[in-house]
């Protein structure tokens, strides 16, 4: 059987807003994926959690936001394993899921040029194609020439996605709805619907039980 190409979109999703949807489906489109695995993180080593919203509800909103594409899916695999949460980890185990499948990872331009940085990143470097994402504001030369310098010192493989700027971040949602303004538009009415009944991102304690995410959302 002819391998599959498997898309890879991590983030923290908090939430995920139609931003990341689009580039999702940028990447299916552009490079012929067979499917999109949306990847809520775990703990990263990376970022401060105080103020990350649990990992279940994250999981729950992404789930919602993905329901309409039959070539999105939603995966587990990093808020249920415990300790810090590792790029190299969860493709390994995706390489074991999907055996003989060529795994695309999606990340930014911005996040293309932070990776020799992160843990076991040449084996990371060695175990996906990766996909840059490069926006309007970007230099296509300079983000080509660091393309070309991960090639060289790590057999990288990175090809360049094109990506129109989408002027939409969580941060700006949280605030937003904080701020009791609007965030219509900015990410899909399931979503928005489910973070108010959960009174996430208000500054109200969110009223949160596992289980009844568990019996409401898991499908």
């Amino acid at each position: 059987m002819a391998s599959r190409k498997i898309g890879l979109l991590g983030g923290t999703f908090n939430p995920i807003h139609n931003a990341h949807l689009i580039l999702g489906e940028a990447a299916r489109e552009q490079f012929g994926l067979d499917r999109i695995i949306f990847m809520p993180s775990g703990c990263s080593y990376m970022k401060e959690h105080d103020n990350v919203t649990p990992g279940e509800l994250r999981y729950q909103m992404v789930k919602l936001a993905i329901d309409s594409n039959p070539y999105f899916t939603c995966s587990r695999l990093e808020i249920d394993r415990e300790g810090n949460t590792y790029t190299i980890d969860t493709l390994n185990e995706l390489k074991k899921m999907y055996p003989g499948d060529e795994i695309y990872l999606i990340v930014g331009g911005d996040t293309l040029k932070q990776m020799e940085s992160w843990h076991n990143s040449e084996d990371v470097f060695k175990n996906c194609i990766i996909l840059a994402a490069i926006r309007d504001n970007m230099s296509i030369g300079d983000m080509d020439s660091y393309r070309r310098y991960l090639h060289d010192k790590y057999g990288a493989d990175i090809r360049i996605l094109q990506f129109n700027n989408i002027d939409i971040s969580s941060s700006d949602i949280r605030a937003r709805i904080k701020n009791g303004r609007s965030v219509r538009y900015m990410l899909p009415e399931d979503v928005i619907e489910f973070a108010t009944l959960k009174n996430l991102y208000t500054g109200i304690p969110t009223a949160y039980s596992d289980d009844d995410d568990m019996k409401i959302y898991n499908g």
